[in-house]
Parts: C-alpha cells; structure tokens; sequence
C-alpha cells in the first residue's frame, strides 16, 4: 500500500534481557485470560488450516521460523500495535483500536468496516485540502513495527479478502525504522519511499454482484478477483515521489483467480533472497523482480531497488476503504459486513536464507537497556539513560507519542489522531511537559553525521525498539510495604494484573493500562500492558500497633525501568 512508510528478528534467541521480559510476563499471565493478552508462544496451537502449499520459487527446503494464529482473544502487544487515525491516499476510513474493527474471533484476526458516527465524520482538508474525501467509515490497521520484523525468508498470510466497492484491503512490508507516517521523529529513520516497501497483496474493490443490481457503479479497473504485488523503493531517477517502481516499465505484477477473493481464503506470499523478490498466491510464483536485469540500462534502477527491498521490515495489514487508487467508496461497505479475515502469519527460511538473513543483522547495530519506564508528571527525565549501543558510530534516539491516549469518538471535528509528543533525546523540557498517561516509546540506534529524512538511497544501518513510558501523578504513588500491591492507589485506568503480589517477595509488577478518556465501552478498549518496578512506589510501613505510616522507597533499580 502506497505510504506517503524490532523485536529483533524472528531469528532472535532468547537469551538475557529478551528471556526475562517474556517469562515475567508468561509467569504474571497466571490469570490474564480476563486480559486475553497472553504472549501467544505461551499458547497452544489450534486447528488451522495446514499451510502446505508448494512453493516454485526455486526452494523446497524451508523451516518455519515463526508463526502466529491468533489463538488468543486480543493481539499479543509484544508483536503488535494498532495504527491509528486517518493516514494516507485520501482514503474513507479512520483507523481505530476499537474491538468493533480489530479483534480475534475464532483463531482469526479480524479487520472490519463499520459506519463512522455522523458526528465523527470529516474531511481531513488538514492534509487534502479541498479534494479531500469524507471519511465516513471506521475500520482496522495492525502492525508489527517495533515488535518482530522479517528480512530473506519467505513470509506468508493466510486470508480472506472483503468485496465490495472501494474495499481496499492490504498486505504489505515497511522498512523496520520506517518513522511511521511523523509519529517517530523523521531524522531516526528513512521516510518513504526510502524505507523500501513490499506490497504483498492488494486488492481495489468493486461492487457486489448485489448491488450492481441496485445501480452501484464500479470505479475503473476495480475487481474482487485481482491482487496487485508491487515494490517501491527511493531511484534517483523515479517519479515526483522518488518511486523507482513505474518508469520506464512496471516492476510489480498482478494476477486474476476465476472466483471473488473473498470465496475462499488464500496463502499471500513473497520470498526474498539477496538477489530476488518472488510474490506468490496459493503457492505459486506470477511475479519475480531480479536484482540484477538482463537490461544493462535498468541496471541502476535494480540497484536502488536492492538497496531499498533487501533489509528487515516489518508486517502491516490493514483494510482501508476508498482512496487515490480504488476512487470512491461504496455506500454500503458496512451494512454489507465488509471484513478482512486472517487466519495466520508464517515466516520460513531455508539454511542459506537464515545464514544469509543472520549476517546482515550481525552488521546492525545493537541496542541494550531498553525498558519500560515510569516517571512523575514535571520530571525531566533522560529517556535514554541506561540504553547504549554497541558502536560509537551509533547514537540513541527516542521518539515519545500518545497512541495508548488514542480514543476512538467524540475528538472536536471529528478527527483524533496520535501525536509526536518528545522528538529527541534532548528535549527533557517536552519529557516534562507530558500530561499523566501511558504513551508509546521508541528508541533507535541512528548513525551519528548521517541524514536519513528525505529521498536518498537507505545505506546506513539502524535499530529501533520498543517500549512503554507512564507518567504518573507529580506526587507519586504509595504502597503498604508490609501488604500487597493492591494497596496501591493507582490511577483511573490502571490495574496490576495480579493484585495478589506482595512487596516482600517481588520487585516489578505487570500493570494493565485501558484508557478510561476513550468514551466506547470499556470492554472494546484496547489493553495497554507494561512493567511496573518497585522503585516506582513510594512504600510505606505501617507500625503494628499504632498504624503510624513509615516511608520506605521500593527498591532502587534503574528508575523504574524495566528490560527488555
């Protein structure tokens, strides 16, 4: 899907930091099926559909790497996050984080249109101007930025397209430090087309057969049939975007089954080795990009698109409706109960894939210290204190934004968005300036002296993580250090997920955060897990005989942080 857009990879052995986090938090989901966030390896498979289908691309010996089923009943928040708000292409749909348009249902992850309230719809003029469209619908986005991302292997979803007139479902790669649409600040991470992006599948749809009877008319080009895999990549001599991708012959394909794509799932898939791009449908190849061509004079446009495809990037899959592509949409996308369903995601490597996928990353910088972090409203915090690099060519960079904050009705006008809220490590006055909440951080290992906003040819090496900052009343919160940390009076919106655990025995504790300004039902709120340490809590000993209260600070361990 055209943008105007780490864990580490799924290699990664879970070893240190990365295995403490996960088993605190498998051990703290003793009773986290009310939560349903289960980090899903803590799972049991179910009975999805075998995946099976041969692949032509020139490889029959591929292991599964990772996979995910969606057996839980919300979306592991260690791999996933919600994009939010109205985004790019003019399109008529607002990305929301409500149950209604993102959830699991029955092993599947669900991606669904419904009507946007008449009070909530709007024209984003902000962006547009006078063409933009009415963005009368509400729909779903989810990516694993930040969380898992995929380089030489082959990555494959299961899925069911929607149908109907201007449903525009997408499945489709970032660059892993892809400063997602202005919500990261742009200099820690190419902007696109830069970052590179591989469209997997994408279909523009057009009416049903239904209301084609009734009079709908189809945009041009339109079909419930056909799915498009394109790449785009930053060329020197490429469109006024700087997409190499068109000119002077298209590098994407496409392909047409004999029913609606929406009939019957499908297996959607590309293959990446260091010379090839390979897209797939049910297995077999209709379209490969080489990186070296057989016309001397596209040879440079080869290389950018080598440089451009051939690095990590992470999975998005969203359902828009309507846009720059596929015109306008229908009127009936949600009455007609359009929804994307996916039934699962797997990532496999052949032996020289994964070695080949594994060099590249031991030539990436590191990042260590990343954690969850609590501080008190006025503090000016150093968010990257205790994060360091392994190369002094590499500086760390943090960018803070609201997305936990995000709610889903009643903004002025109609549109609420998430917003950069600290854009660099310097700026403690804006780390000061935050209202109490939970809010999203990233941190990212850039290359000192080197630019990497605006159009150029990605070459320089990054890594970007993930992690959680709240910030907490100016005057704290207190515990009853001979008690459980349900003596702590937490604020609206906050609750430890197990109560039950005592001071004297613990140091950090998984709290949940549901954002109680988000005026939908609190059941269809998304979940906000992080860790809370000790060192947080002001405890307070309590004399047996007389209940006199005795200050006594948690245990001091990094500031209320936690590894990740």
């Amino acid at each position: 899907m055209t943008s105007s857009r780490p864990s580490d990879s799924s290699t990664r052995t879970l070893t240190g930091p990365a295995l403490r986090r996960r088993t605190l938090l498998g051990l703290a989901a003793a009773g986290t099926a009310a939560a349903g966030i289960a980090p899903s390896f803590l799972r049991p498979d179910a009975a999805h559909a075998a995946g099976g289908p041969t692949d032509d691309s020139g490889h029959a010996d591929f292991s599964l790497t990772w996979e995910e089923n969606f057996d839980g009943s919300r979306l592991d928040p260690t791999t996933w996050e919600y994009e939010l708000g109205n985004i790019r292409g003019n399109e008529q749909q607002h990305y929301s984080s409500s149950t209604d348009n993102v959830r699991i249902e029955g092993g599947r992850l669900i991606l669904a249109v419904t009507d946007r309230p008449a009070a909530d719809q709007y024209r984003n003029t902000e962006r547009l101007g006078s063409a933009a469209r009415l963005v009368k619908y509400n729909s779903g986005s989810v990516r694993t930025h930040a969380g898992r991302d995929f380089l030489y292997g082959r990555l494959e979803i299961r899925a069911r397209l929607p149908k109907g007139k201007g449903a525009f479902p997408a499945i489709w790669t970032l660059g892993h430090d892809f400063p997602i649409d202005g919500r990261i600040d742009p200099s820690q991470g190419y902007g696109w087309p830069s970052t590179g992006e591989i469209d997997i599948a994408e279909m523009i749809g057009a009416p049903t057969a239904e209301r084609a009877a009734q009079g709908e008319t189809a945009s041009a080009g339109t079909s419930n049939s056909t799915v498009y895999g394109t790449p785009h990549f930053w060329y020197s001599e490429g469109d006024a975007d700087g997409d190499g991708t068109y000119a002077p012959y298209a590098l994407g394909g496409k392909t047409t089954t004999t029913e609606d794509l929406h009939e019957d799932f499908h297996v959607f898939g590309v293959n990446r080795t260091p010379d090839k791009l390979a897209w797939l449908l049910d297995g077999v190849v209709y379209k490969t990009l080489h990186f070296v061509s057989e016309d001397p004079a596209d040879q440079a446009r080869r290389d950018a698109a080598r440089a451009g495809l051939a690095r990590p990037a992470y999975l998005q899959i969203n359902l828009a409706t309507g846009g720059n592509w596929a015109g306008d949409a229908g009127d009936h996308l949600a009455e007609d109960g359009a929804r994307f369903e996916v039934d699962w995601v797997r990532f496999s490597q052949t032996k020289e894939q994964a070695a080949q996928d594994a060099a590249y990353r031991s030539s990436m910088p590191a990042l260590s210290g990343v954690e969850d972090v609590a501080i008190r409203q006025g503090d000016h915090a150093d968010l990257v204190a205790g994060v360091t690099t392994d190369t002094k060519d590499h500086a760390v960079e943090v960018s803070v934004n609201d997305s936990p904050l995000f709610v889903n009705t009643g903004a002025p006008g109609g549109r609420n968005e998430v917003h950069l809220r600290v854009a660099s490590a310097d700026d403690a006055d804006a780390v000061a300036a935050l209202p109490e909440g939970t809010y999203a951080m990233y941190l990212t290992a850039v290359p000192r002296g080197e630019a990497l906003s605006g159009g150029r040819v990605p070459t320089a090496l990054t890594r970007r993580r993930k992690a959680t900052l709240t910030v907490l009343p100016a005057e704290g919160i207190e515990g009853d250090s001979r008690g459980t940390v349900a003596t702590v009076d937490l604020p609206d919106g906050y609750s430890f997920r197990d109560p039950s655990l005592r001071f004297s025995r613990n140091d950090e504790y998984v709290v949940d955060f549901v954002n109680p300004e988000d005026p939908i039902p609190a059941r269809k709120r998304p979940v906000h897990p992080f860790v809370l340490q000790e060192s947080a809590i002001t405890l307070r000993a309590c004399s047996p005989a007389h209940g006199d209260p005795h200050p006594r600070k948690g245990k001091k361990k990094g500031r209320g942080r936690h590894h990740r």
